[in-house]
């Protein structure tokens, strides 16, 4: 099983302190991910389920339907279905996806949402968003994060003008 923008967990040790500290996937690994997952599953007939529960009534909405496309924004991600469904992901600090072949594996951990395709599968764990959002939310997401210089139709300079005001 392949995990696949894991948070790297590092250990921080310094005198008189221990603790954990996780780090979000950047931008370029939810690209990534998005090229992975529209080369192994768009036109594909997807089975969709929630293991946890926690995203049972979505995934039953998707359950099924045909993948289209999948797109990237910043570090979020969405997935647009045959029935017009957009399903909105977010890793957070926590959120990974476990990559997998079919026929796929027992769940491990608390799996929120698994996604199984013609050879491939994968599980998303412990996201900071995993819902189904409009057309109109989807949009005002990406509105609300600007411009994404990863993204071939970014706005170079509005990109700009916004990172240089950044502290």
């Amino acid at each position: 099983m392949k995990t696949v923008a894991a948070p790297e967990l590092t250990s921080l040790i310094s005198p008189g302190k221990v603790g954990i500290r996780a780090r979000m996937p950047e931008g370029h690994t939810i690209h990534r991910i998005a090229r992975d997952h529209s080369r192994d599953f768009v036109g594909q007939q997807l089975t969709v389920i929630s293991p946890q529960g926690r995203f049972a009534t979505g995934a039953r909405k998707l359950n099924g339907r045909t993948l289209e496309s999948v797109d990237a924004h910043g570090k979020h991600l969405c997935y647009h279905w045959s029935n017009g469904k957009l399903l909105h992901i977010h890793l957070g600090l926590y959120g990974k996806f476990r990559g997998h072949r079919t026929p796929a594996p027992e769940p491990r951990g608390q799996v929120r949402l698994r996604v199984i395709g013609h050879q491939k599968g994968f599980d998303l764990n412990g996201p900071n968003a995993c819902e189904l959002v409009t057309k109109k939310n989807w949009l005002a997401i990406r509105t609300r994060l600007g411009e994404d210089p990863l993204r071939a139709d970014s706005d170079s300079e509005r990109a700009w003008s916004r990172i240089s005001r950044s502290r």
